[in-house]
């Protein structure tokens, strides 16, 4: 295959890696439409709220933990163990858990989020192993890109399922797509992690932390992505439906997630058959797209306008965070990965909540259009700073750290 989008399937164990999880993405899709679904019947939407929160909270506090287990088996059979564990708590909710008592419902859900704690720094430490540093850049935005596709098929599909059948039975449904995810990773040949005297678990979480901080343009841009989905991106997903529904127009926003959805598609495609000299410079710049769409929305454009920065906002994501995964990944040692991508998920996202349960009140208190210009000037200032850097606007590294190197980062 000479497109460099689908040129890593030609690599068979990426290629069955890659069926299993787009499975399993769809199967993503229809958990949170039928888990929606469920706690809004059983419960007040109140719960709703608290039910996220738990899932949220059981990834970002096991987030370390799982890193460190990543690093020390094979990952094929650390993201199969996390599909288990995940698939403990669907099939509670399959046996309608979520009609009881709403603590129960906040166990099973934080039980999620532990499984995707221990699956995502796995899964993203798994690609360099199975395919070569030239396809890397592919593999990832392959991977972006199904995520993305899976994300409008799943919800669609939950939808039709539950007009069709029981919320239970979804949920079992969604029971199936684990099992092939399981059934793809069993299977795979990958390698075990490199690891040198042996050490706690918790010992070896600190050693992903010590490798992040040695390192300060991992760690400035994990800390532009907190402050950026604190104060940026989380005004921006929550006033986007809120607008359209003043607007009138709130018809138009599953449209727009459609748009953001293709333009994520788009971006990896770009992704995948460019590599800049700079790619730190395009990395951050990409992101910076987001500023059109609050823009259009200061602006009160009209929605095809809209729809327009929301593509581009979706392109931009794509384009980020394939140059972003595919340098860490070369930049640091196999035995490390998985901690660090463990880091990166646990830096980035922890205070993401904080923004999306703050901005409803920062609307009342500040104004939707004061909100709109605080968030554009943060976002240019977040932008404009970190590229300051040398190592920032190079990502730092051109090559594939070998196993064994201790982690250290080869400057290209």
């Amino acid at each position: 295959m000479n497109v460099p989008f689908a040129r890593p399937l030609r690599h068979a164990q990426f290629r069955r890696l890659w069926f299993g999880q787009a499975v399993s993405s769809i199967g993503d899709g229809i958990f949170n439409v039928a888990m929606i679904g469920a706690v809004l019947t059983h419960h007040r939407s109140s719960g709703l709220g608290f039910v996220l929160a738990a899932e949220s909270a059981g990834m970002v506090l096991l987030s370390l933990l799982g890193g460190a287990i990543a690093d020390r088996m094979r990952r094929g059979r650390a993201m199969a163990l996390s599909d288990g564990v995940r698939m403990l708590a669907v099939l509670g909710f399959g046996l309608g858990a979520a009609g009881g008592p709403l603590p129960v419902v906040l166990v099973l859900a934080a039980l999620m989020g532990a499984g995707t704690a221990v699956f995502q720094p796995a899964f993203g430490a798994l690609i360099p192993s199975l395919v070569p540093d030239e396809d890397l850049a592919g593999a990832n935005a392959l991977r972006t890109t199904t995520t993305k596709i899976a994300s409008i098929i799943g919800p669609g599909a939950g939808g039709l399922l539950l007009v069709t059948l029981d919320v239970d039975t979804v949920f079992l449904v969604d029971l199936g797509t684990f099992l092939v995810s399981i059934l793809t990773l069993v299977g795979l040949r990958d390698p075990v992690p490199e690891r040198g005297d042996p050490e706690s678990v918790f010992r070896s979480a600190r050693a992903g932390l010590t490798a992040v901080r040695q390192r300060l343009w991992v760690t400035t841009i994990i800390l532009q992505g907190t402050a950026q989905l604190l104060l940026v991106m989380g005004p921006a997903v929550v006033l986007l439906p809120i607008l359209l529904k003043e607007r009138g127009e709130f018809g138009a926003y599953g449209v727009l997630m459609g748009l953001e959805a293709v333009g994520s598609v788009l971006g990896g495609l770009a992704a995948s058959a460019w590599k800049p000299k700079r790619a730190g410079v395009v990395a951050v710049c990409a992101l910076s797209l987001l500023g059109l769409q609050l823009l259009a929305l200061l602006l009160g454009l009209p929605v095809y306008v809209l729809g327009a920065t929301v593509l581009a906002t979706g392109f931009g994501y794509a384009v980020f965070g394939v140059l972003w995964i595919s340098s860490l990944q070369r930049s640091f040692s196999d035995e490390l990965l998985g901690r660090v991508l463990s880091v990166e998920m646990l830096g980035t996202f922890a205070l993401a909540p904080v923004g999306l349960a703050v901005t409803p009140f920062a609307i009342e208190v500040l104004g939707t259009n004061l909100v709109l210009v605080i968030a554009v000037v943060l976002l240019a200032a977040s932008t404009v700073v970190p590229l300051f850097q040398r190592e920032v606007r190079d990502f730092a590294t051109s090559e594939r750290v070998a196993s064994g190197s201790g982690g250290s980062v080869r400057h290209g």
